[in-house]
């Protein structure tokens, strides 16, 4: 059973009863995330979502994580670049506790000045983390140089110095600027009472939060094609691309299923082609990152400094052979039966269905069944991924980001034919 309303002051609910299972996750998402910070505010976003488990008037930020502990469960958030979300995933019993938490924090957090400082360190050491993860961070830098000088390069995490530079005036800011009634989801899926459920989320969620002013951007942006990072590590791990498809395109599906057959798979033509038949690597992968306005189509690749070329070489030839051969119509058969079966596998997971609904919500403003997903992969034709093809690699320039040890990096823009 699904049930969607508006509360009065502007928030979306979404609810969905699961039989079967004994747990409930209840989820705040807001349709803000890093592209929505200003050239000063990079890193505002994410850092907000810490600042949210750091204590309101009525709890601390010790109390909450016991409140959730105690019982079992599971507190987090996460920022996107186009979203932010804070989820709670618990026995069905205390669906209350819960829901007053999560609201708790959405509209009494403090913001202390201490808590500020603290937790500045806390986001650097986040970052000299994240730096050490050399595949995120080739991914990282790709989606950055793909999108220069638009808000969709900033990086989540921000950076030393905007991070350094946060008072709490500047967050206030940019969290009553974003932070609104009309930009709030709430999704909650799981073993509860449809009515009970409405019942609560009017009572801890009807505090009026204002309206926000949607200002569209203007989607310029220039392009940085090559940029090598020097670091001492053992692999070179590389990032190569295209020009993708927004979220709402209507050959969404066909990009979904190119990707799975290119490199989305361990029966992919990249994992059986490069690193099954090759040998040179460990990791590859295909992968499409989609917004509401466009995305990125690329590929990426893990490899020793002595295999790193062959592995790129082979990877642009399969780019090539894809751009002038096309699919099968087998291989279009498996990567149907690939999407639908784990697809069906993942919603499985009440938090992935709560997710999955909100996300649904924040980019079409409805939910799709199961079924109608099924149907609009089904449907897709060999013809449909001709023209993702032809649409994909219609650049000649390829965007290519590396980072590893390379001792006379090529600086010169990369291209497929």
């Amino acid at each position: 059973m699904f049930r969607k309303f508006t509360l009065s002051n502007g928030i979306t609910v979404l609810l969905q009863k699961v039989d079967g299972v004994v747990s409930v996750s209840s989820g705040l998402w807001l349709r803000t995330g890093s592209r929505d910070e200003n050239a000063n505010e990079c890193g505002y976003a994410h850092f907000l979502e810490h600042m949210l488990f750091k204590g309101t008037a009525k709890y601390s930020a010790q109390e909450m994580a016991r409140m959730v502990d105690r019982v079992g469960g599971q507190h987090n958030g996460a920022t996107n670049k186009e979203y932010t979300c804070y989820y709670i995933n618990i026995i069905a019993d205390h669906l209350e506790m819960s829901l007053e938490l999560i609201s708790d924090m959405f509209y009494n957090s403090l913001f202390l000045e201490t808590d500020i400082e603290k937790e500045k360190g806390i986001i650097l050491e986040e970052i000299r983390m994240y730096e050490d993860y050399a595949d995120e961070h080739v991914l990282d830098t790709f989606t950055e140089s793909m999108f220069a000088g638009h808000p969709l390069a900033h990086n989540i995490l921000g950076t030393r110095e905007s991070i350094a530079s946060i008072t709490r005036e500047k967050l206030m800011n940019f969290y009553e600027r974003e932070y609104r009634n009309d930009k709030a989801v709430i999704s909650i899926a799981g073993n509860f009472d449809i009515s009970e459920a409405e019942r609560l989320v009017k009572k801890y969620f009807s505090e009026s939060k204002g309206s926000s002013v949607l200002i569209k951007q203007n989607f310029s942006y220039g392009r940085i094609y090559r940029k090598h990072i020097e670091r001492e590590i053992e692999q070179v791990h590389f990032a190569l691309g295209f020009d993708g498809l927004p979220k709402t395109h209507e050959d969404r599906y066909s990009l979904f299923l190119l990707s799975t057959i290119f490199g989305g798979s361990s029966s992919s033509r990249l994992f059986q082609n490069i690193r099954e038949r090759e040998g040179l690597c460990y990791s590859v992968f295909s992968f499409h990152s989609s917004y509401s306005d466009n995305g990125l189509f690329g590929v990426y690749c893990s490899a020793s400094p002595e295999k790193f070329e062959k592995a790129k070489s082979l990877i642009l030839d399969e780019c090539r052979l894809l751009s002038e051969k096309g699919i099968s119509e087998d291989e279009l058969a498996d990567a149907k039966s690939y999407l639908k079966g784990s697809l069906a596998l993942s919603m499985e997971s009440v938090e992935v269905k709560m997710g999955h609904n909100a996300l649904e919500e924040m980019t079409f403003g409805r939910k799709y069944s199961f079924e109608e997903v099924c149907h609009f992969i089904d449907k897709v034709k060999g013809s449909d991924i001709e023209r993702i093809i032809k649409l994909i690699f219609a650049s000649r320039e390829v965007g290519y980001i590396s980072i590893g040890r390379i001792e006379k990096p090529d600086d010169s823009i990369l291209y497929l034919y």
